[in-house]
């Protein structure tokens, strides 16, 4: 859902003031012209419809090139396809949430006034010359990105919208320090793990089926069945991800999760679908660390789960809210884009 672009908001005001702006220029409308709907009732320019409002490319694009930047941040270059398609995904289903608050912000009674969007605007540091708004500034900018001044201030006064009704959302959530540190401990968690890759699926589950009636040792009855061994040390996720072995073997996030959310000792009784045929996991050991943090460290932790919690029950509210609306995608045209990412 609105997962990790609710980073990009976060819970100050000031912070949003950066952020929109980067969400209307980061990517401009540059793919315009070499996306094309067709077969759909809903305009080739529109994604989805959203309670009759549209939600166009343009802003879909706004969205994607945020988050895939966001992504880039935390994992580095390591962004392959497959992860684009996923960013995709998340960008449309954050955009389709966003407009799903902006159809209630009466209901919220979020109202932003002309004097108050022109004030904030007027505090944009890219719309200043020597400290103060430069109407000269703010039109080049626009104009750089072929955006009018009335999109840009519409887009605008929805960002301020969302961000006071989030806000609202999530001023009812709170939590207690030892949830902090459980969090804290379960994010940095780190696995160690035996992966045997299979080329097929049927000797996938043979094996599987094998080693859970007996007691084989997991490599030692791999090998039997021809299959691959390759050992993984304690990694956490993110270090997982960025491994050499990891990429060599074409491991998706299907593994990361078998191997996260594993027990130790226990083997993976589904195969998982992989580039080079199908493998299972035997976790060897887990490691959780102490929360024996610095106090600027356990600031950032406290921080972070509370962003990250008062995300969750805001995805939940609005997930509530979108059952409540008529939201129709355009699928040709979604399609289209997942094609080209």
């Amino acid at each position: 859902m609105l997962e990790f672009l609710r980073r990009f908001y976060g819970s100050l005001f000031g912070k949003i003031v950066t952020i929109v702006v980067g969400f209307l220029f980061i990517v401009g409308f540059s793919f315009l012209p070499y996306i094309v709907g067709g077969g759909s009732a809903i305009s080739p320019q529109n994604v989805a419809m959203v309670d009759g409002k549209p939600v166009t490319v343009a802003a879909f694009y706004r969205y994607y090139g945020n988050l895939e930047n966001y992504y880039r941040e935390l994992y580095g270059k390591n962004i392959n396809k497959t992860m684009k398609k996923y960013i995709a995904g998340k960008a449309l289903s954050s955009i389709v949430a966003d407009k799903v608050l902006e159809n209630r912000a009466n209901n919220f009674g979020v109202s932003v006034s002309k004097h108050y969007l022109a004030n904030k605007i007027a505090g944009i540091y890219a719309f200043q010359k020597n400290g103060n708004f430069s109407n000269k500034a703010f039109t080049a900018v626009l104009a750089q990105n072929h955006m009018t001044q009335a999109i840009f201030e519409k887009h605008y006064k929805h960002a301020i919208d969302r961000h006071f009704m989030r806000a609202i959302i999530q001023s009812s959530f709170s939590f207690n320090k030892q949830q902090i540190a459980d969090n804290y401990i379960l994010q940095n968690k780190s696995v160690a793990f035996e992966a045997a890759i299979f080329k097929t699926k049927n000797a996938a589950y043979k094996f599987i089926k094998k080693i859970v009636l007996s007691n084989s040792g997991f490599k030692k009855l791999a090998i039997q069945f021809k299959a691959k061994i390759v050992n993984f040390p304690l990694q956490t996720d993110t270090q997982l991800i960025a491994s050499n072995k990891f990429k060599k073997y074409n491991f998706n996030g299907t593994v990361l999760q078998a191997a996260s959310s594993g027990i130790q000792g226990k083997i993976s009784l589904v195969p998982i679908s992989i580039k080079s045929g199908f493998t299972v996991l035997k976790i060897k050991h887990i490691h959780f660390p102490a929360f024996k943090l610095t106090p600027q460290k356990k600031f950032a932790a406290y921080r972070n789960y509370m962003f990250e919690k008062q995300t969750e029950f805001l995805d939940d509210y609005v997930t509530y809210l979108e059952s409540k609306s008529h939201i129709k995608y355009n699928i040709p045209l979604i399609n289209k884009i997942m094609q080209r990412v």
